[in-house]
């Protein structure tokens, strides 16, 4: 039997249009969780993929990693990819020495596992384990001009062959995988703008680049720090105001190198080709570019404005949309295969749900808005960060915020499987979820007007992130627990109530810092005196003390604040500030003894 004929001649529970990550990992969940429905994936390359196939998408993070696990595959990333050693960070500095830099990464080896992915070894491995699993992969044709079918009626798509011969499938349900070619985003009219400007160029050098041997052997700092030698596994990130360039090592012995820029600050002409893209690096990182000269391109592609989301990312007429098909948000904090778990989770509710005759209309609107309110959410994180990427001290800040908030609701959002809630049942975790949120646009305001007024100073230091002890590490060590959503509300809501304070010692260390001038305009800049927040009026006086009063005087969450963040400057006085953020100001009782923990 021909590929084309293998596609025709019954109708397909679920047709999958395009077997990249988002398409195959799909369809190996359904296969395992609604063994009873027929797959079908289309996808246009054949194997052998080469192994450092040049796709979007090489790191992933604790959620996205949790779903891979979750799909029987942590044996399989444990042998045949890398253990991710976290994200790091060299926020601004690019013409020093990488040891005089600031630098911002793990302390440990994460209790909970990441991964860097060689997306070529993987969708090759992974074409074998659905076939294995049953469901049915053509390969070498493409999916072509899809009819949509209405009121319970099936949908049909064109199959054509490399030949051009061609064959119609016919599915219940219709899933577009197909990346940014976007088969039914973009003729269902469905894409839409995240106001985030952003591009990227990147490429694949030959062997190992580690970033240990940017740094003299006998630099002791460097080399004595623990698990010095384990750099290279992380995602390294050299950062300055308005773009960043990772290296990210691959399980076949290359390297991803890549260069984002925000249009804000930069243009697309910067990264639009590879010889574009090596000049940035060698003007704005000249030490790793340096280095980098030793190394054989492999290859090279761009994306411009990569950033989109989508306005129905799924419909009651049995149709939707995951992966980079659906929505794309920013390759920072490598959330791309987190909101394929999302995308992929959600599909397959909605597919159950509409086999077991339940509302399918009420749950895809509810799931629809839960997508969109989570990629609304992290588009928020990046989008107006260009100035924080330059300085050291506003970008240590962010990423303590930005992981307490990621692990605090995100994460067990989807690991506790709330998104399975309904109704009135889910209200309660989106009344929490809108708190990060307000939260979380707070801090990115803040610390955007901070990077802005205040010098970008090198210290040459390693800041753990997460430091232990902390909340950030207990927050990530929750990451292992499985609780009821009853439980769950309870520890988000207990989590919420921490974050409030963490973003009200921020903001104090912000206007210590920034001195009187500065903490005039930041406040100002950033509507301040309009959040939704308070600040204890005498943590203010607190901060005036010294040795062990200066310790009873602070809350637990203070101190672990400190511990993580460094102690800050104190260049604005306590008056000025108890005058800028009046609005904010209570008056509450004498901290605990007890562990922020």
């Amino acid at each position: 039997m021909s590929e084309l004929e293998r596609v025709g001649g019954r109708v397909w529970d679920v047709i999958i249009c395009g077997g990249g990550l988002a398409g195959l990992t799909l369809a190996l969940q359904l296969r395992q969780q609604q063994p009873e429905r027929s797959v079908l994936v289309l996808e246009r390359t054949t194997r052998p993929l080469a192994d450092a196939a040049h796709k979007v998408g090489e790191s992933s993070v604790e959620l996205g990693s949790q779903y891979f696990e979750s799909l029987g595959l942590k044996p399989y990333l444990l042998e045949r990819q890398l253990i991710k050693h976290g994200l790091r960070f060299f926020p601004g500095g690019g013409e020093l020495p990488v040891e005089q830099r600031t630098e911002i990464g793990p302390a440990q080896e994460p209790i909970v596992n990441s991964y860097q992915l060689d997306r070529g070894r993987f969708e090759t491995d992974l074409r074998a384990m659905i076939e294995h699993a049953g469901a049915t992969l053509v390969e070498g044709v493409s999916a072509r001009e899809p009819v949509l079918g209405e009121g319970g009626a099936t949908h049909t798509v064109t199959v054509r062959g490399r030949d051009g011969a061609e064959a119609q499938a016919e599915g219940r349900w219709l899933i577009d995988a197909t990346g940014r070619n976007a088969l039914l985003r973009k003729q269902q009219k469905q894409t839409r703008r995240t106001g985030h400007g952003a591009c990227s160029g990147w490429y694949r050098v030959e062997g190992k680049v580690d970033i240990n041997d940017l740094v003299p052997k006998d630099h002791a700092r460097w080399f004595e720090l623990e698990l010095w030698d384990q750099r290279w596994r992380s995602t390294n990130h050299f950062m300055g105001p308005g773009y960043w360039v990772w290296v990210i090592p691959l399980s076949t012995g290359n390297t991803s190198i890549g260069a984002v820029i925000h249009t804000d600050t930069h243009s697309f002409d910067d990264v639009r080709s590879l010889e574009r893209v090596q000049e940035f690096i060698a003007k704005h990182e000249p030490v790793l570019a340096k280095h980098l000269e030793e190394f054989k391109v492999i290859d090279f592609l761009c994306l411009n404005d990569y950033s989109h989301t989508l306005s129905r990312p799924w419909s009651a007429d049995r149709w939707g949309m995951v992966g980079e098909a659906g929505a794309f948000v920013d390759p920072l904090y490598s959330p791309g295969s987190d909101f394929i778990a999302f995308a992929n989770s959600f599909t397959g509710e909605l597919i159950r749900a509409d086999f077991a005759g339940d509302d399918l209309e009420t749950r895809v609107r509810e799931l629809s808005l839960q997508y969109r309110a989570l990629v609304a959410g992290s588009t928020d994180v990046y989008r107006i960060a260009a100035p924080l990427y330059g300085h050291p001290r506003g970008m240590l800040a962010k990423l303590y915020w930005d992981n307490l908030a990621y692990w605090s609701f995100p994460c067990q959002y989807f690991l506790q499987g709330i998104w399975r809630l309904s109704g009135a049942e889910h209200a309660k975790f989106s009344d929490v979820g809108q708190r990060f949120v307000q939260l979380s646009n707070y801090m990115q305001a803040l610390l955007r007007e901070f990077g802005l007024e205040t010098p970008a100073v090198q210290d040459g230091k390693f800041w753990g992130m997460p430091k232990f002890p902390s909340i950030l590490v207990d927050t990530h060590l929750a990451l292992r627990d499985r609780t009821s959503p009853d439980e769950t509300l309870q520890r988000m809501e207990a989590r919420a109530a921490q974050a409030e304070e963490v973003a009200g010692e921020i903001l104090l260390r912000v206007l210590w810092e920034a001195g009187p001038e500065s903490a005039r305009r930041i406040v100002d800049a950033a509507r301040v005196r309009e959040w939704q927040l308070t600040v204890d009026a005498g943590r203010v006086e607190a901060d005036s003390t010294v040795g062990l009063a200066r310790r009873r005087a602070l809350s637990p969450m203070a101190r672990d604040v400190e511990r993580s963040l460094g102690e800050h400057p104190r260049n604005t006085p306590n008056s000025l500030i108890l005058e800028l953020i009046a609005p904010l100001l209570v008056t509450a009782p004498p901290p605990a003894e007890a562990s922020a923990s």
